[in-house]
């Protein structure tokens, strides 16, 4: 059974686009999520505990995300959880994933637009007519691959960096405010 979940916090990693020989790209990083109210006889806002996700996202998400976000931006986050306990040279802990369904800017602090990718490529197997995302055989939710452990990732060569975001930059890729 799994368990659905939106989470709204601030991306504390730089997007890591990683492409595993023969397997689906992802997209992988680290989200923020803390609790903030205000306190009536203080005056002020107060920070809470923090939750830490990792952030799953696969083929076209994953290339999308990789485009759209960087690290410090505040997103809305809707996927499915994962719990997943490890060990590391003695050290036990547990792993909390959220394998995204999708991803995007939260709004409540600014504004984004929306560009539409063109020339995405469907999967082998697409039945859309070559439309690119979400109709294609292949691309459905519930034959996502299974997220990326340690061994994954060591073995993938990362995409991006600054060179990577330079060009996102030039490509008109990164999120911008709207002037008044």
């Amino acid at each position: 059974m799994s368990q659905h979940i939106s989470v709204i916090g601030q991306i504390a990693t730089e997007p890591k686009l990683f492409t595993p020989a023969g397997g689906a790209e992802f997209c992988t990083f680290r989200l923020a999520s803390s609790d903030r109210r205000y306190d009536a006889a203080t005056g002020a806002w107060v920070d809470g505990h923090t939750n830490w996700f990792t952030i799953n996202t696969f083929r076209g998400l994953a290339r999308h995300a990789k485009q759209a976000f960087k690290k410090g931006d505040r997103v809305v986050v809707a996927g499915k959880l994962r719990l997943r306990d490890w060990e590391h040279e003695g050290k036990r802990g547990t792993a909390v994933e959220v394998d995204a369904e999708g991803v995007g800017h939260d709004v409540r602090f600014g504004v984004t637009a929306f560009l539409k990718a063109s020339g995405v490529a469907a999967g082998p197997a697409s039945d859309d007519g070559g439309a690119g995302e979400g109709g294609g055989a292949g691309e459905g939710v519930g034959d996502r691959p299974e997220a990326p452990d340690e061994a994954d990732i060591a073995a993938s060569a990362p995409v991006g960096g600054e060179e990577d975001a330079q060009e996102r930059s030039e490509n008109g890729f990164t999120p911008r405010l709207a002037s008044a």
